[in-house]
């Protein structure tokens, strides 16, 4: 990725890729590389760029690597080895050996090939695992908590800034579109996410450059969405690439979904993914539920459910398992009920779509942080954060976790 891509969070900060963990970074930090004052080049070319390719090639860690580190410590493929192992098993892509040998003897790095790009926070629904900086609609929600409720701007359970309040387009910034645009002739590979990226206009423009200039058929896109917006536009979009990987990011059926990502109705949601199967038949489609507390339950009928799609068009399902915010991972849950989903997750070995790879090797350490019967250290802190922060969504959305998600609140009623 150091020598191939490149990443750009809403925020308009430069990252060396989409996984990088900025909290633990010790090279870019307060370097300034922001859309707003630095190209693309500078970032790419720049001497702290370079140290972490020398890191990586002397086999030393990069501290913005934790997150990949943390998966292969658990026994999960991180975005780091499925990144080697892709660059070289597609022959469309360049052989990254040959980049890295390049700059080695020169010192410059070929552009990059492949870009991961926010656009901008403006996003329809206000996930309650997400923050401010990635939703327009939960920046606004917060905002009001903050004004109704007595709630410090600073509160670490939000996560907020007001800077959020702010919605950013840098499909706007004309400088930045016109150095993306003559990227065009070398790219191979664009992520798009959001936000939600289908409400922007900016990314249609983005987008319909390539196919306007031809180079489209030579360029593979990678998508995220909530699906609560597909549109004809869209679908007929995504047609004209040579290669589509779409992303949805659903996190349960029925209630689960909609508490957890409000307010957003499953209805629509089923109804657009069969739009979308039956308007593209070239799309690969995939399902990456974020496993958290609150869908512990529910992740059965979920998997269910798209088993029952993937016989009808091939879906592929990718969950992570949340990392952050600490109080809705599913290890801080007691033991004791963690103890109680482990028959869920043997019951998803038997569905047919539990054969996929990923999902198959995701479930296995699902189930390893089930059976660890030993107590997070700050088990007790993190489960008085839960509760404190559904209560306080609850109240504000007009929700409640007893009516929404009743197999879990009588697990964890007590903490309540």
């Amino acid at each position: 990725m150091m020598v191939t891509a490149s990443g750009k969070p809403v925020r308009g900060e430069y990252w060396p890729c989409c996984n990088w963990t900025p909290l633990n970074d010790t090279i870019l930090k307060d370097k300034g590389y922001n859309v707003k004052d630095r190209t693309i080049s500078e970032f790419w070319q720049s001497s702290e760029m370079n140290t972490i390719r020398n890191m990586m090639i002397q086999g030393k860690p990069v501290p913005g690597c934790k997150s990949c580190y943390d998966e292969e410590r658990n026994g999960t493929a991180s975005l780091r080895q499925q990144e080697n192992n892709g660059w070289l098993r597609h022959k469309d892509l360049p052989d990254y050996r040959h980049t890295i040998k390049k700059w080695q003897e020169t010192g410059i790095c070929d552009e990059p090939v492949s870009m991961d790009i926010n656009f901008s926070s403006l996003c329809n629904l206000k996930c309650r695992m997400c923050f401010s900086g990635l939703s327009s609609e939960l920046a606004k929600e917060q905002q009001q908590i903050i004004d109704q409720e007595g709630w410090s701007v600073n509160d670490e359970l939000l996560r907020f800034s007001s800077d959020d309040l702010e919605i950013i387009d840098h499909g706007k910034n004309n400088s930045l579109m016109m150095e993306l645009y003559d990227m065009f002739k070398s790219m191979k590979r664009i992520y798009l996410k959001g936000g939600e990226p289908t409400l922007l206009q900016s990314m249609y423009n983005y987008l319909e450059f390539p196919v306007d200039q031809g180079n489209a058929k030579d360029i593979q896109i990678k998508f995220n969405t909530n699906m609560t917006n597909v549109q004809k536009r869209f679908i007929l979009l995504m047609d004209r690439f040579k290669k589509v990987d779409l992303t949805m990011s659903i996190d349960g059926i029925g209630p689960v979904q909609e508490y957890i990502r409000a307010p957003s109705k499953w209805s629509a949601i089923k109804k657009n993914i069969f739009n979308f199967i039956e308007n593209n038949k070239t799309a690969d489609m995939m399902v990456s539920p974020c496993w958290q507390i609150y869908n512990l339950f529910g992740i059965y009928d979920h998997l269910q459910y798209f088993d029952y799609v993937n016989n009808i068009r091939r879906i592929e399902v990718t969950p992570i398992i949340l990392d952050f915010p600490m109080h809705y991972r599913i290890d801080v849950l007691p033991s004791h009920v963690r103890q109680k989903a482990i028959d869920i997750v043997d019951r998803c070995f038997t569905l047919k779509i539990a054969k996929q790879p990923t999902l198959f090797r995701k479930l296995h350490t699902l189930k390893k942080i089930l059976q660890d019967q030993n107590e997070h250290k700050q088990s007790e802190k993190h489960m008085k954060q839960f509760v404190t922060v559904t209560n306080l969504y609850d109240k504000h959305r007009k929700q409640s976790i007893e009516n929404s998600l009743p197999e879990l609140y009588n697990h964890v009623k007590k903490y309540f």
